[in-house]
Protein backbone atom coordinates (compact mmCIF):
# COMPACT_ATOMS: atom_id res chain seq x y z
CA UNK A 1 0.00 0.00 0.00
CA UNK A 2 2.95 2.41 0.70
CA UNK A 3 4.32 1.55 -2.58
CA UNK A 4 1.42 2.09 -4.66
CA UNK A 5 0.88 5.72 -2.89
CA UNK A 6 4.65 6.05 -3.65
CA UNK A 7 4.02 5.66 -6.89
CA UNK A 8 1.03 7.94 -7.36
CA UNK A 9 2.61 10.75 -5.49
CA UNK A 10 5.58 10.54 -7.86
CA UNK A 11 2.92 10.84 -10.39
CA UNK A 12 0.99 13.55 -9.48
CA UNK A 13 4.81 15.81 -8.81
CA UNK A 14 5.57 14.48 -13.02
CA UNK A 15 2.05 15.88 -13.80
CA UNK A 16 2.42 18.97 -12.04
CA UNK A 17 5.90 19.67 -13.29
CA UNK A 18 4.71 18.82 -16.99
CA UNK A 19 2.07 21.52 -16.85
CA UNK A 20 4.81 24.11 -15.37
CA UNK A 21 6.95 22.92 -18.10
CA UNK A 22 4.32 23.90 -20.24
CA UNK A 23 3.07 27.34 -18.72
CA UNK A 24 6.53 28.47 -18.59
CA UNK A 25 9.61 27.80 -21.40
CA UNK A 26 13.21 28.46 -19.77
CA UNK A 27 16.57 27.54 -21.71
CA UNK A 28 18.59 24.50 -20.30
CA UNK A 29 21.14 25.55 -17.41
CA UNK A 30 24.64 26.12 -17.95
CA UNK A 31 23.86 26.51 -21.90
CA UNK A 32 26.00 29.08 -24.20
CA UNK A 33 23.78 31.96 -23.57
CA UNK A 34 22.42 33.41 -27.19
CA UNK A 35 24.46 36.56 -28.03
CA UNK A 36 23.46 36.53 -31.46
CA UNK A 37 21.62 39.65 -32.51
CA UNK A 38 18.35 39.47 -34.43
CA UNK A 39 17.77 40.55 -37.72
CA UNK A 40 14.44 41.09 -40.66
CA UNK A 41 14.72 38.18 -42.56
CA UNK A 42 12.20 39.78 -45.06
CA UNK A 43 9.45 42.25 -45.53
CA UNK A 44 6.31 43.07 -47.72
CA UNK A 45 6.38 44.60 -49.72
CA UNK A 46 10.59 44.29 -50.25
CA UNK A 47 13.00 47.46 -50.55
CA UNK A 48 12.38 49.24 -53.47
CA UNK A 49 9.16 47.95 -54.23
CA UNK A 50 6.69 50.30 -57.06
CA UNK A 51 3.40 51.09 -57.60
CA UNK A 52 2.68 49.90 -53.42
CA UNK A 53 -1.55 49.87 -52.50
CA UNK A 54 -2.01 52.99 -50.69
CA UNK A 55 -4.19 50.88 -48.55
CA UNK A 56 -1.36 48.10 -48.05
CA UNK A 57 0.32 47.29 -44.82
CA UNK A 58 3.13 46.13 -44.28
CA UNK A 59 5.06 43.32 -42.52
CA UNK A 60 8.26 42.16 -41.26
CA UNK A 61 9.77 38.25 -40.44
CA UNK A 62 12.41 37.93 -37.93
CA UNK A 63 15.05 35.80 -37.08
CA UNK A 64 13.69 35.09 -33.62
CA UNK A 65 11.05 36.02 -31.30
CA UNK A 66 11.04 39.99 -30.77
CA UNK A 67 10.51 42.35 -27.43
CA UNK A 68 7.41 42.96 -29.10
CA UNK A 69 7.16 46.77 -27.28
CA UNK A 70 10.58 47.54 -28.46
CA UNK A 71 9.77 46.75 -31.92
CA UNK A 72 6.42 48.78 -31.39
CA UNK A 73 8.59 51.85 -29.45
CA UNK A 74 11.37 51.55 -31.94
CA UNK A 75 9.73 51.48 -36.08
CA UNK A 76 8.44 54.61 -38.21
CA UNK A 77 7.15 55.16 -41.11
CA UNK A 78 8.21 58.45 -43.34
CA UNK A 79 6.64 60.29 -44.14
CA UNK A 80 3.56 59.83 -41.19
CA UNK A 81 0.51 58.59 -42.18
CA UNK A 82 -1.74 58.81 -39.78
CA UNK A 83 -1.96 56.79 -36.25
CA UNK A 84 -0.46 53.07 -36.98
CA UNK A 85 -1.71 50.00 -35.88
CA UNK A 86 0.01 46.70 -34.80
CA UNK A 87 -0.38 43.21 -35.39
CA UNK A 88 1.65 39.80 -34.11
CA UNK A 89 1.65 36.31 -35.41
CA UNK A 90 4.61 34.04 -34.15
CA UNK A 91 7.39 36.07 -35.69
CA UNK A 92 6.19 37.88 -38.59
CA UNK A 93 4.96 41.66 -37.39
CA UNK A 94 2.48 43.81 -39.22
CA UNK A 95 1.77 47.87 -39.18
CA UNK A 96 -1.22 49.01 -40.63
CA UNK A 97 -2.11 53.13 -40.81
CA UNK A 98 -5.10 55.64 -40.23
CA UNK A 99 -4.63 57.08 -43.30
CA UNK A 100 -4.47 55.47 -47.04
CA UNK A 101 -0.85 56.56 -48.51
CA UNK A 102 -0.35 59.72 -50.88
CA UNK A 103 -0.45 58.66 -54.44
CA UNK A 104 3.22 58.76 -56.42
CA UNK A 105 5.20 58.88 -53.12
CA UNK A 106 8.30 56.95 -51.89
CA UNK A 107 7.81 56.29 -47.93
CA UNK A 108 10.15 54.72 -45.87
CA UNK A 109 9.69 52.16 -42.76
CA UNK A 110 12.27 53.00 -40.71
CA UNK A 111 13.08 50.22 -37.64
CA UNK A 112 15.79 51.36 -35.02
CA UNK A 113 18.64 49.30 -34.05
CA UNK A 114 17.32 49.02 -30.71
CA UNK A 115 14.78 46.72 -31.02
CA UNK A 116 15.71 43.60 -28.94
CA UNK A 117 14.69 39.81 -29.08
CA UNK A 118 13.18 38.19 -25.83
CA UNK A 119 16.62 37.71 -23.91
CA UNK A 120 17.58 41.66 -24.38
CA UNK A 121 20.13 41.75 -26.89
CA UNK A 122 19.75 44.69 -29.48
CA UNK A 123 19.40 44.47 -33.27
CA UNK A 124 22.24 46.95 -33.06
CA UNK A 125 21.62 47.89 -36.83
CA UNK A 126 18.74 49.37 -38.27
CA UNK A 127 16.29 48.20 -40.52
CA UNK A 128 14.77 50.62 -43.92
CA UNK A 129 12.43 49.40 -46.61
CA UNK A 130 11.44 51.88 -49.09
CA UNK A 131 8.72 51.51 -51.13
CA UNK A 132 6.77 53.90 -53.92
CA UNK A 133 2.81 54.26 -54.11
CA UNK A 134 4.05 55.50 -58.30
CA UNK A 135 6.19 54.62 -60.79
CA UNK A 136 10.03 55.34 -58.99
CA UNK A 137 11.76 55.46 -56.08
CA UNK A 138 12.72 59.45 -54.86
CA UNK A 139 16.42 60.13 -55.73
CA UNK A 140 17.25 62.33 -53.28
CA UNK A 141 20.24 60.95 -50.74
CA UNK A 142 22.01 62.98 -47.58
CA UNK A 143 25.31 61.14 -46.04
CA UNK A 144 27.92 61.99 -43.14
CA UNK A 145 29.61 61.15 -40.39
CA UNK A 146 29.25 62.33 -36.92
CA UNK A 147 32.30 63.30 -34.92
CA UNK A 148 32.32 63.47 -31.03
CA UNK A 149 35.14 63.21 -28.19
CA UNK A 150 33.09 61.87 -25.24
CA UNK A 151 29.63 61.17 -26.63
CA UNK A 152 29.09 57.99 -28.63
CA UNK A 153 28.88 57.43 -32.31
CA UNK A 154 26.86 54.35 -32.92
CA UNK A 155 23.48 53.88 -32.84
CA UNK A 156 22.72 57.95 -32.48
CA UNK A 157 19.62 59.00 -34.40
CA UNK A 158 19.84 61.47 -36.99
CA UNK A 159 16.91 63.39 -37.91
CA UNK A 160 15.55 65.18 -40.92
CA UNK A 161 13.29 68.40 -40.10
CA UNK A 162 11.92 70.52 -43.30
CA UNK A 163 13.71 73.65 -43.09
CA UNK A 164 10.37 75.73 -43.17
CA UNK A 165 10.58 75.34 -39.47
CA UNK A 166 13.63 76.63 -38.84
CA UNK A 167 17.72 76.23 -38.08
CA UNK A 168 16.31 74.00 -35.10
CA UNK A 169 13.23 72.20 -34.58
CA UNK A 170 10.81 73.55 -31.46
CA UNK A 171 12.16 71.32 -28.59
CA UNK A 172 9.40 71.87 -26.15
CA UNK A 173 7.59 68.88 -27.56
CA UNK A 174 7.94 65.54 -28.86
CA UNK A 175 10.34 64.79 -32.16
CA UNK A 176 7.98 64.37 -35.15
CA UNK A 177 10.97 64.37 -37.93
CA UNK A 178 10.37 64.31 -41.37
CA UNK A 179 13.20 61.26 -41.66
CA UNK A 180 15.63 59.23 -39.37
CA UNK A 181 18.22 57.59 -39.82
CA UNK A 182 21.39 56.11 -37.17
CA UNK A 183 24.91 56.05 -37.64
CA UNK A 184 26.94 52.71 -38.05
CA UNK A 185 29.81 51.49 -35.56
CA UNK A 186 32.33 54.60 -37.70
CA UNK A 187 29.68 57.61 -37.17
CA UNK A 188 28.25 57.10 -40.74
CA UNK A 189 24.50 57.69 -41.17
CA UNK A 190 22.94 57.84 -44.75
CA UNK A 191 19.51 58.63 -46.07
CA UNK A 192 18.17 57.68 -49.12
CA UNK A 193 14.79 57.95 -51.15
CA UNK A 194 14.34 61.94 -50.31
CA UNK A 195 12.52 63.89 -52.22
CA UNK A 196 13.77 66.71 -54.45
CA UNK A 197 13.20 70.56 -54.53
CA UNK A 198 12.85 70.44 -50.41
CA UNK A 199 14.99 71.79 -48.09
CA UNK A 200 15.84 70.01 -44.92
CA UNK A 201 17.99 70.53 -41.27
CA UNK A 202 20.15 67.63 -39.77
CA UNK A 203 20.64 66.99 -36.56
CA UNK A 204 21.77 64.27 -34.45
CA UNK A 205 20.19 63.62 -31.17
CA UNK A 206 21.10 62.33 -27.66
CA UNK A 207 18.32 61.12 -25.93
CA UNK A 208 19.64 60.32 -22.97
CA UNK A 209 16.07 59.26 -21.26
CA UNK A 210 14.82 57.80 -23.91
CA UNK A 211 11.38 59.78 -23.68
CA UNK A 212 11.60 61.29 -27.15
CA UNK A 213 11.62 64.64 -25.70
CA UNK A 214 14.08 67.24 -25.95
CA UNK A 215 15.63 67.73 -21.81
CA UNK A 216 18.15 70.52 -21.63
CA UNK A 217 19.89 69.16 -18.71
CA UNK A 218 20.45 65.73 -20.02
CA UNK A 219 20.10 65.18 -23.58
CA UNK A 220 22.56 66.87 -26.76
CA UNK A 221 21.35 67.85 -29.95
CA UNK A 222 23.72 68.30 -32.91
CA UNK A 223 22.92 70.37 -35.61
CA UNK A 224 24.12 70.84 -38.83
CA UNK A 225 25.39 74.42 -40.14
CA UNK A 226 23.03 75.29 -43.15
CA UNK A 227 20.13 73.94 -44.63
CA UNK A 228 20.59 71.21 -47.02
CA UNK A 229 18.14 71.50 -50.21
CA UNK A 230 18.15 68.76 -52.60
CA UNK A 231 17.43 69.60 -56.47
CA UNK A 232 17.27 67.75 -59.93
CA UNK A 233 20.88 69.45 -59.86
CA UNK A 234 22.19 68.03 -56.41
CA UNK A 235 20.22 64.94 -55.87
CA UNK A 236 23.30 64.23 -53.16
CA UNK A 237 24.35 66.18 -50.42
CA UNK A 238 27.29 64.00 -49.04
CA UNK A 239 29.73 64.95 -46.54
CA UNK A 240 26.80 66.67 -44.59
CA UNK A 241 29.54 66.01 -41.28
CA UNK A 242 28.02 66.96 -37.87
CA UNK A 243 30.08 67.50 -34.62
CA UNK A 244 28.58 66.45 -31.27
CA UNK A 245 29.85 68.52 -27.75
CA UNK A 246 28.84 67.12 -24.57
CA UNK A 247 27.84 71.08 -22.60
CA UNK A 248 28.62 69.24 -19.60
CA UNK A 249 31.94 67.46 -20.06
CA UNK A 250 35.50 69.25 -18.87
CA UNK A 251 37.51 71.57 -20.92
CA UNK A 252 41.63 70.63 -19.91
CA UNK A 253 44.57 73.30 -19.17
CA UNK A 254 47.57 72.36 -20.02
CA UNK A 255 50.88 73.53 -20.13
CA UNK A 256 54.60 73.37 -18.20
CA UNK A 257 56.93 74.02 -15.39
CA UNK A 258 60.33 75.45 -16.78
CA UNK A 259 62.79 75.48 -13.64
CA UNK A 260 66.31 73.93 -13.18
CA UNK A 261 65.11 72.80 -9.73
CA UNK A 262 64.82 69.26 -10.39
CA UNK A 263 63.91 67.78 -7.22
CA UNK A 264 61.60 70.85 -6.37
CA UNK A 265 57.88 70.17 -5.75
CA UNK A 266 55.35 72.74 -7.85
CA UNK A 267 51.70 73.07 -7.25
CA UNK A 268 49.64 74.38 -10.15
CA UNK A 269 46.47 76.11 -9.09
CA UNK A 270 43.44 76.82 -11.03
CA UNK A 271 41.09 79.92 -9.77
CA UNK A 272 38.20 81.14 -11.06
CA UNK A 273 38.59 84.40 -12.78
CA UNK A 274 35.33 85.60 -10.67
CA UNK A 275 35.85 85.01 -7.53
CA UNK A 276 39.42 83.84 -7.07
CA UNK A 277 38.11 80.74 -5.82
CA UNK A 278 40.50 77.28 -6.09
CA UNK A 279 38.67 74.87 -8.42
CA UNK A 280 41.63 72.41 -9.25
CA UNK A 281 44.66 71.94 -8.37
CA UNK A 282 47.31 68.82 -9.24
CA UNK A 283 51.31 68.90 -7.57
CA UNK A 284 54.61 67.35 -10.33
CA UNK A 285 58.41 67.10 -8.94
CA UNK A 286 60.29 69.22 -10.65
CA UNK A 287 60.05 70.71 -14.67
CA UNK A 288 57.44 68.98 -17.00
CA UNK A 289 53.88 68.89 -18.18
CA UNK A 290 50.59 69.17 -16.87
CA UNK A 291 47.31 68.75 -17.49
CA UNK A 292 44.13 69.76 -15.40
CA UNK A 293 40.35 69.09 -16.04
CA UNK A 294 37.64 72.26 -15.32
CA UNK A 295 34.57 73.01 -15.98
CA UNK A 296 33.62 75.43 -18.87
CA UNK A 297 34.32 78.69 -17.61
CA UNK A 298 37.28 81.45 -16.72
CA UNK A 299 40.49 80.90 -14.99
CA UNK A 300 43.44 81.83 -14.03
CA UNK A 301 46.52 79.81 -13.90
CA UNK A 302 49.15 80.01 -11.89
CA UNK A 303 52.03 77.66 -9.52
CA UNK A 304 54.03 77.80 -6.16
CA UNK A 305 56.89 76.06 -5.86
CA UNK A 306 57.23 73.79 -2.68
CA UNK A 307 60.56 73.75 -0.19
CA UNK A 308 61.87 71.04 1.74
CA UNK A 309 63.00 72.90 5.27
CA UNK A 310 65.02 70.23 7.83
CA UNK A 311 64.75 71.58 11.08
CA UNK A 312 66.14 69.48 14.05
CA UNK A 313 63.15 68.12 16.38
CA UNK A 314 65.65 67.67 19.37
CA UNK A 315 69.30 67.08 20.17
CA UNK A 316 70.96 64.70 18.00
CA UNK A 317 68.27 63.85 16.03
CA UNK A 318 66.94 64.87 12.77
CA UNK A 319 63.26 65.70 12.13
CA UNK A 320 61.51 64.24 8.70
CA UNK A 321 61.38 66.55 5.36
CA UNK A 322 58.86 68.61 5.59
CA UNK A 323 57.22 70.62 3.27
CA UNK A 324 56.06 73.86 2.95
CA UNK A 325 54.66 76.60 0.75
CA UNK A 326 57.47 78.87 -0.46
CA UNK A 327 56.49 82.54 -2.12
CA UNK A 328 58.07 81.79 -5.17
CA UNK A 329 54.56 82.11 -7.40
CA UNK A 330 54.56 82.05 -10.82
CA UNK A 331 50.99 83.93 -12.11
CA UNK A 332 49.74 83.59 -15.66
CA UNK A 333 48.18 86.63 -16.08
CA UNK A 334 45.76 86.76 -19.09
CA UNK A 335 42.71 85.13 -18.44
CA UNK A 336 41.80 81.78 -20.14
CA UNK A 337 38.30 80.83 -20.87
CA UNK A 338 37.56 76.93 -21.87
CA UNK A 339 34.26 75.17 -23.20
CA UNK A 340 33.59 72.12 -22.96
CA UNK A 341 35.74 68.90 -24.49
CA UNK A 342 38.35 72.04 -25.14
CA UNK A 343 42.15 72.30 -24.59
CA UNK A 344 43.55 75.70 -24.17
CA UNK A 345 47.51 75.69 -23.74
CA UNK A 346 49.86 75.02 -23.35
CA UNK A 347 50.90 77.29 -20.62
CA UNK A 348 54.81 78.09 -19.95
CA UNK A 349 55.17 78.51 -15.96
CA UNK A 350 58.84 79.39 -15.56
CA UNK A 351 60.96 79.19 -12.51
CA UNK A 352 64.47 80.46 -11.62
CA UNK A 353 66.72 78.48 -9.28
CA UNK A 354 65.01 78.11 -5.52
CA UNK A 355 65.97 79.73 -2.99
CA UNK A 356 65.07 77.29 0.15
CA UNK A 357 66.73 76.97 3.35
CA UNK A 358 69.75 74.95 3.13
CA UNK A 359 69.14 71.47 4.95
CA UNK A 360 71.10 72.09 8.85
CA UNK A 361 73.59 69.39 9.23
CA UNK A 362 73.13 66.55 11.52
CA UNK A 363 75.03 66.59 14.13
CA UNK A 364 78.61 64.97 14.89
CA UNK A 365 78.18 61.19 16.05
CA UNK A 366 78.39 60.75 19.79
CA UNK A 367 81.90 58.87 20.19
CA UNK A 368 81.47 55.02 21.68
CA UNK A 369 83.13 53.52 24.72
CA UNK A 370 86.54 51.56 24.08
CA UNK A 371 85.00 47.72 24.93
CA UNK A 372 88.76 46.32 25.02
Amino acid sequence: MTRARSAAALAACAAVASLLGCARSLPPPGGPVDATPPSVLATSPADSSLRVPRDGTVELLFSEGMDRASVRDNVRLFPPAGRPGYDWSGRRFRVTWGESLRAGTTYQVFLSGRARDLRGVLMGRPSLIRFSTGDSIAPGAITGVLRAKTLTRQGVPILLFPDLLGARPDTSYAFEPAYQAETDTAGVYAFAGLPLDEGFTVHAFYDRNGDSYFDGEQDVLASYGEAVRLTPGRALADSINLTAVDPRAPGILSGSIVTPDSTARFRIEIRAAADSSVVAKTERLGPGTFAVRVPAGSYRVSARRLATVFRPARPGAVAPAAPVMTEAYTILDPVVAVGPEEERGPFVLTFPPGAAAAPEAPPPPEPQEDSR
